[in-house]
This record gives C-alpha cells, sequence and structure tokens, in this order.
C-alpha cells in the first residue's frame, strides 16, 4: 500500500489566506484547542462515571442493604418476643387444661398405680364418702323440700276443722266417713279440686277452707327458710349408694370411678345454682326455684312429656340400663347425637379426651333461662391436693360443659306435681338440658384412671 503524497507547500499555499485574514486566525485556534481538550474530557468523564458507579452508587447501594438488614434484625428480635409469648400462651393453656382435672377425690386411698385393694371396706367408705359429699351440695346452697305429707297431717289434725256441706255430706261429694265416704273431699267443694279417692287433696286430710290455708301458709313458711327446693334423693347416685352392695372388686372400682367422676359433674351444677342463687333472700324471689334432677340418664319429666325424646336425625335416645355416669364412645350409647362431635378418645393416648353427658332439670324465673345456661358453662373454681392429698391446696379454674339440647315447658303452680312449692308471684318454667362433660387426660389423671375402667375403654381397640 503506497503512502500518501501529502505535498506541505500546497498546504502552507492553501494557508497562506490567513496572512490577509488575521481575524480568523484566534477563533479558528480557540476551536482547535476546545478539540483537543473535548477529546480528554470526554474519555475522563467516562472514567469518573465508572469510578462514580464503582465507588459511590455500589457504595450506596451497599448502605441501603446494609439498613434492610438491620431493620431486619430489629424485626426478628419482635418476631422473637412475640414467638416466646406464643409459646408462653401454648404452656399456660396446657398447664390450665391439665388443672381441669386435677380435682378433689372423695377418697385418697382408693385410686392410684399402686392401690389393689381387695377389702370391701374401703369401697363401703367411697359410699359414705358420695353420699356426705351430696348433702353438703345440697347444704352449700341453702336448699331445702316443701313440707312433707306427715308433716301436713300432723298440722291438720290439731287445726280447727269446719266441715263443708257437700253433695253427700260434711265432707264433700261422697258422704261422711261414718257412712264410707271419702274422708278427703273430692266433691264439688274440695278445694284441691275433684277426683273422689284419688283427688289431689286424698292424702294430704285437707277437708275444709281453713285447712286449705294452713296448707298454704306451711309452705309459704318454708319458702320463706330456704333459696332453692332441692333434695339428696334428687340427685343421682345418692340412692345407688345406699343399695350398693360389694359384688366383686373390678365392678367395685369401676362404679367408685364412675361416680366420682359423676360427683365432680354435679358439683357444678350445685355451684352454678348457688352462683344464680348468690344474694336471694328466699325462693320466692331467687332465680332458680327448684332443682328437679340431676342425672346421667334420660329425666323422668321428658318420659312424662311424651315418651323419650329422638335424638337429631330421628335415631331414638337408648335409655341406660346403669343409671350412673359413663363414656360416650359412639351414637348408641349418648343422650343425645352431640352436635359438638365429640367422643371418648378412641385411643389410649395423652393428649385425649373422656366424654360424659348427663341431664339437668330446674324450675326457675321464665327471664334466667339464658343466664343459667351461661352460668352453667362458665368457668367455676376448685381447689387441688393432688391426686394423693399430699400437697399445699391450691386453687385452680375448669371450664368443661357444653349444653347439647334445651327443653322449655312451663309450669302450672296448681298441678300436683307443684301444689306444696310456693315459686313467687313471677312466671316460672322447666329447663330440661342434656350436657357433655369432657375431661382432658393428662399422664397424672390416667395413672389414677383404674385399669378395669382403661380396659373396659381400650379392649377392643389394641
Amino acid at each position: 500500500m503506497k503512502a500518501p503524497n501529502v505535498n506541505i507547500k500546497d498546504i502552507l499555499k492553501k494557508l497562506s489566506f490567513l496572512k490577509n485574514n488575521l481575524a480568523l486566525l484566534v477563533p479558528i485556534i480557540i476551536a482547535i484547542v476546545a478539540l483537543l481538550l473535548l477529546i480528554p474530557t470526554r474519555i475522563l468523564a467516562g472514567k469518573l462515571r465508572a469510578t462514580v458507579d464503582e465507588q459511590s452508587v455500589r457504595t450506596g447501594k451497599r448502605v441501603d442493604t446494609l439498613i434492610r438488614d438491620v431493620n431486619s434484625a430489629a424485626e426478628a428480635e419482635v418476631m422473637r418476643a412475640q414467638i416466646d409469648a406464643y409459646a408462653q400462651d401454648v404452656n399456660a393453656i396446657d398447664a390450665l387444661i391439665a388443672r381441669t382435672v386435677e380435682r378433689e377425690l372423695l377418697r385418697y386411698d382408693l385410686f392410684g398405680p399402686d392401690t389393689n385393694e381387695t377389702s370391701r371396706v374401703l369401697f363401703e367408705r367411697f359410699a359414705g364418702a358420695y353420699r356426705a359429699g351430696v348433702y353438703r351440695l345440697v347444704e352449700s346452697i341453702g336448699a331445702g323440700v316443701c313440707p312433707t305429707v306427715p308433716e301436713i297431717q300432723a298440722a291438720l289434725k290439731t287445726a280447727p276443722r269446719t266441715a263443708l256441706q257437700g253433695v253427700g255430706g260434711p265432707y264433700g261429694g261422697y258422704g261422711d266417713m261414718a257412712r264410707g265416704g271419702a274422708p278427703y273431699g273430692g266433691g264439688m267443694m274440695d278445694p284441691y279440686g275433684g277426683g273422689g279417692m284419688m283427688g289431689r287433696g286424698q292424702s294430704l286430710g285437707i277437708v275444709t277452707e281453713m285447712d286449705k290455708k294452713i296448707v298454704d301458709q306451711m309452705c309459704l313458711d318454708r319458702a320463706g327458710t330456704i333459696k332453692v327446693y332441692a333434695s339428696p334423693v334428687e340427685v343421682a347416685g345418692y340412692a345407688f349408694w345406699d343399695d350398693w352392695t360389694f359384688e366383686d372388686r373390678d365392678k367395685a372400682y369401676r362404679d367408685c370411678w364412675y361416680w366420682q367422676v359423676g360427683y365432680w359433674i354435679i358439683e357444678d351444677v350445685f355451684t352454678t345454682i348457688g352462683q344464680m342463687n348468690q344474694g336471694a333472700q328466699s325462693v320466692t324471689d331467687a332465680p332458680v326455684k327448684r332443682l328437679t334432677g340431676a342425672e346421667f340418664t334420660l329425666g323422668r319429666s321428658r318420659a312424662a312429656r311424651g315418651g323419650r325424646p329422638r335424638a337429631a336425625g330421628g335415631r331414638m335416645r337408648r335409655a341406660k340400663e346403669n343409671e350412673g355416669p359413663t363414656y360416650v364412645t359412639s351414637t348408641t350409647d349418648v343422650l343425645t347425637v352431640p352436635c359438638t362431635g365429640r367422643f371418648t378418645s378412641p385411643i389410649e393416648d395423652v393428649p385425649g379426651i373422656d366424654v360424659v353427658q348427663f341431664n339437668v332439670r330446674v324450675i326457675l324465673d321464665a327471664t334466667q333461662v339464658m343466664p343459667f345456661m351461661e352460668q352453667l358453662c362458665s368457668a367455676k373454681p376448685h381447689t387441688f391436693r393432688g391426686f394423693y392429698g399430699d400437697q399445699p391446696e391450691q386453687t385452680y379454674e375448669h371450664n368443661q360443659i357444653t349444653v347439647l339440647e334445651t327443653s322449655i315447658s312451663p309450669v302450672e303452680p296448681d298441678t300436683f306435681d307443684h301444689m306444696l312449692y310456693r315459686y313467687g308471684d313471677r312466671p316460672v318454667v322447666e329447663l330440661d338440658l342434656i350436657c357433655e362433660y369432657v375431661f382432658n387426660r393428662t399422664p397424672a389423671f390416667e395413672e389414677i384412671k383404674p385399669r378395669q375402667v382403661r380396659e373396659d375403654l381400650f379392649k377392643d381397640k389394641k
């Protein structure tokens, strides 16, 4: 390749015009200098930009990242505190669950892993403890009973009597006693209604208006001295243990355990009544007027209203052969199909639950139905001294009741079932509840559960 042929003379000749135009020389020189300066400036600017990106922008980004990391670290500390708080809540809930089944025992020498009692004496002591416990519960709510028939008859024997002239004689309706008539009325002027020998005043000896006034006053006086009508015989298990006899050790252990469970449930019913009637002076101003039943079978009042009620889905409830509490394991042994879907856990695991259904019936102020159910399902205090009674007494709370089914019926005070009771001037109703009671299994609770009971529950599950 040939080198370009540059003729310097020609170039100088072409630039010789600047000699005659010196005014153009200066701008041209400035333009040349500027051009020469622009090229390195561009180069330097690019290098400067790269340096800024490397040292400033990237450093700034790293600072931002560090700031974010610092915030994340602070947030992590906050989250760690929250996680610790949640863990404490879980531990507290576990402790509360455990404490719900840490309850006083009627006998501390009966249950436990080392107990292998063969003597009937210990079981008979449990029977006495159960009956004594029911007495204490009745007394704790200021309960009493209406005047009894012997009391009324004794009072009427000493009362002045004015014969009422009825259709057939001085006692009304059927002639006098000398002619073989009805001695207690039953005719048109019988103050407690007709029916002859089957009249409602028959067994009481009520003959005259004065007799009726005497009985009324006796009933009012009794109502003024108690807070609620209740009797041990209305409580499940009282009559059972009165007639209980020792058959064999295994059955005795089963009976004692299930009725210990039943006692805890009944205790909550009485606690509820006591809380509802707190501050009341007598039956007439108390919200809860009368306990008509606390049982583990279908209530008698339900049968009187048309036989055994039907469970959800139309299934007939099955009355249990034994009046005592049992664990609900399926729909075949329920008082009602539970809307909660809870049954006793099918395997012998901890944690798990044991479920018992029970029936409670009360007569109460018609405006107190919902407050009673709310109180029944609320937390209740209890004391605990260890399952062997050897620890300092502690006070805990438990909340294990759920209402499954309700039935409400009006009460007519003048009917036979209520003629000797005085409920006050406000309308009253009978509230009939089927409830479930849940016992959470804990290692300590399972430790005192008799082997016979565990075998009954899990013998087909192993």
